[in-house]
């Protein structure tokens, strides 16, 4: 399944006088989804998806809270049980915000972009699913 990174963005958020670096706020469940997991996770879940040669499709990096996002396309029919709602990771779809990087964000930004959106439609991003499964597998490997 193919999908564009077009999120919608808060109209207000472009005002002539913007800050070309700044995040944009986007809706997700519409072109995608967000998975969010702390900073460690993240990156073993990232070396898991490139071992098993998976392209992870677009990643985000937020130094701030040491969060990483992995954006999937939408499904709002594999929501996360009850239990890793609690204490696992973040599914952020439907009626949900997200703070976006630039596609030119600098190395020493606070969000930065680990593995940028594609600029056509030619890759395939991972699944929901297939996150799901690689943040299992690194979690046990922890």
């Amino acid at each position: 399944m193919h999908y564009l990174l077009k999120p919608t963005r808060v109209a207000a958020a472009d005002p002539p006088n913007r800050n070309p670096y700044a995040p944009y706020l986007a809706a997700a469940g519409e072109t995608f989804d967000v998975i969010e997991v702390d900073e460690r996770l993240g990156r073993a879940t990232l070396d898991v998806l490139r071992a098993r040669g998976i392209d992870p499709g677009p990643v985000i990096f937020d130094r701030r809270h040491r969060r990483i996002g992995f954006l999937v396309p939408p499904d709002a029919t594999h929501t996360l049980p009850t239990r890793e709602r609690r204490t696992g990771p973040r599914h952020h779809g439907h009626g949900s915000w997200i703070t976006i990087p630039q596609p030119n964000a600098l190395p020493g930004d606070p969000l930065i972009w680990l593995v940028a959106p594609p600029d056509d439609d030619t890759r395939t991003p991972c699944t929901l699913r297939c996150v799901r499964r690689a943040i299992q597998e690194a979690a046990r490997a922890l």
